[in-house]
């Protein structure tokens, strides 16, 4: 069997590393993966470290927010045959 260790602490199994690595990813802690019978670490699991900040979701517009994009998505539209008509294409 193999035990998920945090920093010399025992912190679950293999059946627990789902949980396991997303809690201690969140927190940027390696997880070490443990033989139960020698004690000897078979793995090491080392979050990917950002180094730098993530892009925003408009570049040109950094202000505008996840709720700003689900408000406009929500709105009314207009179909294409409508915005051909406004734009004088036919």
């Amino acid at each position: 069997m193999v035990s998920l260790y945090v920093a010399g602490e025992k912190v679950g199994t293999l059946a627990d590393a789902e949980r396991v690595l997303a809690e201690y990813l969140a927190r940027n802690s390696p997880v070490e993966f443990r033989d139960d019978a020698s004690c000897e670490v078979v793995g090491t699991f080392l979050p990917k470290q950002r180094s730098t900040p993530p892009e925003p979701l408009v570049p040109w517009d950094p202000s505008i927010t996840q709720a700003d994009l689900d408000r406009i998505a929500a709105e009314p539209g207009y179909t294409f045959e409508e915005v051909r008509k406004r734009l004088g294409w036919q």
